[in-house]
């Protein structure tokens, strides 16, 4: 049996090798550039998704510098870099604005205090206002992202791809891109008939073997234009204290 593989059934997680996350990390560390891409071009999305989401599990509450640029309503924002705290279950998130159109906001969802509104304090004059509750599902709160507060973290990206799989089935079409200038493998998703009833019609995921989990999404649609890029970095897990997460002494 070659060495790559080897590396294919390790990094795929076969019933045979069951492994914890530091043994997955040891064993991509011995393997060669060539092996893991072999890995990866080689391993089922389904397979490289899962470890994905066992190595989010395997960090406890985390954190990471995201920056992120949305179209929304047709027009491709700004970009916004925000430090990004995640609990994973029960769910809580802490976003702090450090770069861009909304910089200086701060916010906590907190899914044990209240599952549906989320907290913000938001910079300069503003801040006379005070601290705000404001619904999810807002219009307020749609205004630079397509998403909600709640879907923020690498968990609820990686289950939001897990969907999109599970979805296209068979359909699913794959190009591997190889390696970005971070270091990342990339592959590009195809979802069916032109992304009809998708979010995108094709997404781009650059994977960190390392860390095990995507470190560059990016949603094109089926012409190739941009529609939502998130790139994460500083990536590490985190020991909250009593405020991380308190919407009332956090903000």
């Amino acid at each position: 049996m070659n060495t790559g593989l080897i590396a294919l059934l390790v990094l795929a997680g076969l019933p045979w090798a069951p492994m914890s996350e530091a043994e997955r990390k040891a064993t991509v560390a011995r393997l060669s550039r060539d092996e893991i891409a072999e890995a990866m071009r080689s391993t089922p999305p389904a397979l490289l998704l899962g470890l994905s989401a066992q190595a989010i599990a395997a960090m406890g509450p985390y954190q990471y510098v995201m920056v992120k640029q949305e179209r929304i309503r047709g027009t491709l924002q700004g970009e916004q870099t925000i430090r990004t705290t995640i609990q994973e279950a029960p769910n809580a998130i802490r976003l702090e604005y450090l770069k861009g159109p909304s910089s200086g906001r701060k916010l906590i969802y907190n899914s044990t205090v209240k599952k549906g509104e989320f907290r913000v304090r938001e910079p300069g004059f503003l801040s006379i206002v005070g601290r705000l509750w404001i619904p999810l599902t807002s219009d307020l709160a749609k205004n630079d992202s397509n998403h909600t507060v709640a879907e923020a973290g690498l968990g609820s990206l990686v289950r939001r791809l897990q969907a999109d799989q599970q979805r296209a089935g068979a359909a699913l079409g794959v190009e591997h891109e190889g390696w970005n200038a971070e270091g990342h493998f990339c592959a590009l998703y195809i979802l069916p008939n032109g992304g009809k009833g998708f979010d995108h019609a094709k997404t781009r995921v650059c994977t960190d073997p390392q860390a095990g989990v995507p470190m560059k999404i990016e949603g094109l649609d089926g012409a190739g234009a941009l529609m939502e890029r998130y790139a994460f970095s500083d990536l590490k897990p985190i020991t909250p204290d009593k405020n991380t997460f308190d919407p009332e002494t956090g903000l």
